[in-house]
């Protein structure tokens, strides 16, 4: 297990503890997402690494193993304080199935950038990002998944954060911690 993941856990854990010891009684955690769909991923990961979905595979397996790790550690915690509702919100699985089938959820653009370069295939380089004087920017946003390389568009984030709300990619359902805090305030 990569050393940076395992530090990264363990703060955010920290973090999560404290707010519990100070009373917190409702958390979401969110997963990574599959970072190795990002353009930036993939314009500096080799042409081999690619996965069953077109994304960096030695990078979504990050992603894919700091989130179980997550998920045990939230098991434990959620043992340790049981007057706490901890939800876990599955980032990388929501995002995976967008990507399995973005037609359905409105996106034509799967791994070009909406803002950027102009350099093929990602419509991204490194040395000339969203912002900088010669980038251009797409007209239909909304039909995107990458914003600039790094960041997804509003569009992919509503898609995802709807797969929360009323999907099944959260654990507990989110449905439950709404029903808890209406029960228990």
């Amino acid at each position: 297990m990569n050393e940076s993941i395992i530090n990264g856990l363990t703060s955010s854990l920290l973090i999560l503890q404290a707010l519990l010891e100070k009373g917190a009684k409702y958390l979401v955690v969110q997963g990574t997402p599959l970072a190795g769909c990002l353009p930036l991923t993939m314009y500096l990961a080799p042409e081999d690494d690619r996965d069953d979905i077109g994304c960096v595979k030695s990078a979504n397996d990050q992603s894919n193993n700091h989130n179980l790790m997550l998920q045990d550690k939230l098991q434990e915690l959620r043992k340790q304080y049981p007057h706490a509702v901890i939800v876990y919100a599955d980032y990388l699985n929501a995002y995976r199935t967008v990507m399995k089938n973005p037609n359905k959820y409105g996106f034509k653009e799967v791994f070009r950038v909406c803002c950027g370069s102009g350099d093929a295939p990602y419509n991204f380089n490194v040395f000339a990002t969203c912002g900088t004087p010669n980038a251009t920017v797409c007209t239909n946003p909304s039909q995107y998944i990458n914003w600039d390389g790094v960041h997804l568009t509003e569009a992919m984030y509503k898609v995802v954060s709807n797969m929360f709300l009323q999907g099944n990619f959260t654990q507990p359902p989110f449905d439950f911690l709404l029903e808890n805090k209406e029960r228990n305030g």
